[in-house]
């Protein structure tokens, strides 16, 4: 990897023991494969992933002195009196275990545990005492040939111990054998042993001098460096995978040199550590430094594309120009114009010193190249630049920019806070001058361009586009135009105009646009919009002296790079969001000098970029689910992702009532760590991706049963997204919502269905029966009610024909009793003419008693015709039925006489009406009333005519 080529100084992050609540100082530190960094703290072990802290106390609450990881699942921590290792899994995260209690009783005094280093088949833990030897469970013990043990280290696969009296030993598998015997460092404490050349390695004592060992040969080394580690005590140092050496020292903080000793950067206090005692040092997987200090942790992004040029590289303010000119790097600021000598042929990555030009304080708005020229636009006006001084070029206030007339050639034009000036070149571009101030436009003229017909166009954020158009002998202003939305702009507003690929291109704060000049109007930017997406809030967008496109669009700040041609869709894009808070909105400013050096403009100075480290100095971007916990229940971590384990496989299973979920993740990425964002999707859940935020947890809460799958994914300050990662789970349905339980409902349902279908089936067939039976009782009732209907027609035709019969028997009995009183009161009469005739014939004379005898004779025989009753027995049996016939049957012994009796009675006559029927008295009437009942055999109080009636 190679280094980056950087000016100013590294973006530093710095930790403090308030951020990951630990102790103040930092004995050790060790990145493992996942990306997460540990820290040896006085108060324990500590882990960060870019995001989260967290910290394993030892057992006996001590220092962690040391760590080395043997795998991806094990690190071995070295403590006081205390050692042992950390365990991950999946399922239970990090668990910590002891080894001390293997250690013999005796031998547990051992105190610290200065390094800690892993081998294939062993682990060896080193103290001024002894080193512990761990195979498995059994622990051996390697004494020191002296006293103690001065210093511990692992070189090139060896460990290498000194004694301070003796010398540098190598541990072997047959104990302690002879590195590097040597007056010269005998009594020197040795701080690092790093591979140096070829075969050779460097040594380095706590007193500050340093030797090339190499075999047997040893020689003190004298370099740039030498000094400097000699006045500020050393205490730790590594070697690069660049070849350079990084050396913390005591008293001044770090120190990085080259492989020949040359200064390349100082890293102290001064410079944005947190203070000057480096206890540890340590280069990541990015190439970047971690420090640990005597209070806090800093990491110095050495490897970065960018580096920051500020008060410590001597310029003070904000930002606005850039310019280089013969071996000199131009800065204007604020607070004026600054300057450093700069060969960009060499490396830049040492420290710089910049100094004020002469008479150049105050506001710098911009450094403007015209030929061999360099005007300087400033609040107090125009100025150009000569030998390090700037001199006025006129007197008008607030100068913005200059920019060379492409229509008018030795002319150019300057805005400023009042419009617009002409100047003119002389001795062939050698220097310019004043002509005159145009007349006409009086507006703040600070964004402007000329287009191919030589009109200045004129962006002013509050009042709107304007173009301008100038005479032929740029004397005045012939014509001004103001566009706004009748002309195809979204907006009249916040409109900025800039010359891209010889173009001129609009953005404003909904797209991107051109002027089409056929039909004087404004239409989108179709290749722009296709890249950034239409309807976007563009800032600003301008092209660079190497024909790059930088853009600062919503939230967004990067670069489209020029790869082939000047074809927009050829173009590769970098976004630099880290950037984007620090840049100056409205005054982006970026200088590119050539490919290895580009100066952004920020608030509190420049940032160098090198475009060609940028590929190569990319941290690894790993992203881990953290922790899979259940919300409201103690203890509720049901996955650590990250590790590779047999559990990592697996899927998690819950219960229905396990179903409020909370994942915590993090991308262990530490550059411009807080702007990395993130964003989810729960499978299962979810229809779609959130929106990217820098959240690094979510939850989810009475989440139903069913299968579902946690994916998440980063995107880093450069626009970089992470691969996916993701965890499986499923939540159980409840008991009754089971499998099985649905099979039981299902049987049961199919059961309960089958049961109904026979119920419905027997209730029809009952109701088919019920309705039968009802159908044969209505039917009967039917013809009961028919037969009745019929009877009830019988009966009344019955009725009918009785109550007929009846009249006709009434008619006969009132006929019969009509002719029968006819017969009576004629035989009244006949009897009275006879009994008269009687009276009369007695007093009559003989002549005429013949005469009256003959008359009685005649009346006696009339009565004899009227009493013809078998004529009169035969109809009264019409009339009643066999009356006689029944009555003789019944009662034979009744004389005719009897039977003429009844036949009266039931006629209903009376007494007197019988007597003359029968020729006898009403007494004798009565006589025969009375023998007929006895004869009927019916007693005294039973109604003889009743009793006649029903015979």
């Amino acid at each position: 990897m190679a280094q980056s080529l950087f000016a100013g100084e590294p973006d530093i992050t710095s930790y403090s023991r308030t951020a990951y609540q630990g102790g103040t100082q930092n004995w050790a530190i060790l990145q493992d494969s996942r990306g997460l960094m540990y820290f040896g703290n006085n108060k324990g072990l500590l882990e960060f992933d870019g995001t989260h802290w967290q910290q394993y106390p030892l057992p006996n609450r001590t220092i962690a002195r040391s760590m080395a990881q043997k795998s991806d699942s094990l690190l071995y921590v070295g403590g006081q009196n205390e050692l042992g290792f950390v365990s991950f899994n999946s399922r239970n995260g990090a668990s910590y275990r002891s080894l001390t209690h293997l250690i013999p009783e005796e031998k547990r005094g051992f105190e610290d545990v200065w390094q800690t280093f892993v081998l294939e088949n062993a682990v060896y833990f080193c103290t001024e005492q002894m080193v512990f030897k761990f195979q498995g469970e059994h622990v051996s013990t390697i004494l020191p040939l002296s006293e103690r043990f001065e210093n511990f280290f692992f070189l090139r696969n060896q460990i290498i111990l000194q004694e301070k009296q003796s010398g540098l030993y190598s541990l072997t598998e047959q104990g302690l054998k002879e590195f590097m015997i040597s007056d010269l460092i005998k009594g020197q404490r040795i701080i690092a042993i790093l591979p140096f050349q070829n075969t050779s390695n460097l040594l380095i004592s706590s007193s500050g001098e340093m030797f090339i060992q190499d075999g047997n040969s040893i020689q003190a080394f004298i370099c740039e460096a030498s000094e400097f580690i000699k006045t500020n005590q050393p205490y730790c140092a590594i070697r690069l995978n660049n070849g350079q050496i990084a050396i913390g020292t005591a008293q001044n903080g770090l120190l990085l040199c080259d492989s020949s000793g040359r200064i390349l950067k100082h890293l102290n206090k001064q410079k944005g550590l947190q203070n000057n005692t480096i206890l540890s040092v340590y280069e990541d997987a990015g190439g970047n430094l971690w420090m640990g200090l005597d209070n806090g942790i800093d990491n110095a992004l050495i490897n970065s594309p960018f580096s920051i040029i500020d008060s410590q590289s001597g310029i003070q303010g904000t930002g606005y120009a850039a310019l280089y000119k013969n071996n000199k790097l131009y800065l204007g600021t604020n607070q004026g114009l600054y300057f450093t000598d700069w060969n960009s042929s060499e490396s830049n990555n040492r420290d710089l010193n910049f100094s004020p030009v002469n008479s150049g304080q105050g506001q710098v708005w911009s450094l403007n190249k015209l030929g061999e020229t360099v005007l300087v636009g400033r609040h107090q006006g125009a100025s150009y630049l000569i030998d390090n001084k700037l001199e006025p070029l006129s007197n008008i206030p607030g100068a913005w920019k200059f920019i060379p007339l492409n229509s008018k050639p030795g002319f150019a034009i300057e805005g400023s806070y009042s419009g617009f000036s002409i100047y003119k070149s002389e001795n062939n571009g050698q220097s310019w001058v004043f002509i005159k101030k145009l007349q006409g436009f009086d507006e703040s003229s600070r964004i402007f361009e000329e287009d191919k017909s030589g009109n200045i166009w004129i962006s002013h954020a509050y009042k709107g586009l304007f173009k301008i158009s100038l005479s032929d002998d740029l004397n005045e202003i012939k014509n001004i135009t103001r566009f706004d939305t009748s002309h195809g702009l979204p907006t009249d507003l916040f409109i900025n105009v800039s010359k891209i690929k010889d173009e001129l291109v609009f953005s404003t704060p909904k797209g991107i646009f051109r002027f089409d000049n056929l039909t004087n109007r404004f239409k989108a930017h179709d290749d722009f919009n296709e890249i950034f997406g239409p309807n976007r809030n563009v800032h600003r967008l301008f092209e660079d002296e190497m024909g790059n496109i930088w853009f600062s669009i919503d939230k967004e700040f990067g670069v489209l790079k020029v790869k082939e041609g000047t074809v927009l869709n050829r173009m590769e894009t970098l976004y630099f969001n880290q950037l984007h808070e620090q840049i100056v909105d409205g005054f982006e400013h970026v200088y590119a000098l050539n490919e290895k050096n580009i100066f952004i403009g920020t608030e509190k100075g420049f940032i160098h970029f090198n475009p060609s480290a940028e590929t190569t100095s990319k941290q690894p971007f790993n992203l881990i689910i953290r922790r899979v916990s259940l919300i409201h229940e103690e203890d509720s971590a049901v996955y650590y992702g990250g590790i590779k384990d047999k559990y990592s496989e697996y899927s998690g299973d819950f219960g229905y009532k396990e179903n409020d979920f909370r994942f915590t993740f993090a991308a262990a990425y530490y550059e411009k760590a807080s702007h990395t964002n993130y964003r989810y999707l729960l499978e299962g859940f979810d229809k779609e991706w959130s929106n990217w935020s820098s959240r690094t947890e979510k939850e989810f809460t009475n989440l139903p049963a069913g299968k579902y799958i946690f994916k998440v994914q980063a995107r880093n300050s450069y626009g970089e997204i992470s691969n996916e990662v993701s965890y499986k789970f499923r939540i159980r349905p409840a008991w009754y919502a089971s499998t099985y339980a649905r099979i039981c409902y299902f049987i049961l349902i199919v059961i309960s269905l089958l049961t109904l279908i026979q119920f419905i089936s027997r209730r029809e067939e009952k109701k088919t029966i019920a309705y039968k039976e009802e159908q044969e009782k209505k039917l009967e009732r039917k013809e009961a009610e028919f037969k009745k209907e019929v009877e009830k027609s019988e009966h009344e035709i019955t009725k009918i024909s009785n109550e007929k019969l009846q009249a006709d028997i009434n008619h006969k009995n009132s006929q019969l009793a009509s002719a029968t009183m006819h017969l009576v009161q004629k035989s009244e009469i006949l009897m009275k003419i006879k009994n008269d005739i009687g009276n009369i014939q007695k007093s009559a004379p003989s002549d005429f008693k013949k005469q009256i005898e003959a008359i009685s004779r005649t009346i006696d025989y009339d009565i004899q015709q009227d009493n013809n009753w078998e004529q009169f027995e035969m109809s009264f049996d019409q009339v009643h039925e066999n009356f006689f016939k029944r009555l003789r049957a019944k009662y034979p012994e009744l004389t005719p006489k009897d039977q003429k009796l009844c036949a009266y009675l039931r006629m209903n006559l009376s007494t007197k009406e019988i007597a003359p029927l029968l020729n006898i008295s009403v007494r004798g009437v009565e006589i025969s009333r009375y023998r007929l009942r006895k004869k009927l055999d019916i007693d005294s109080n039973t109604n003889l005519i009743a009793f006649i009636m029903e015979v």
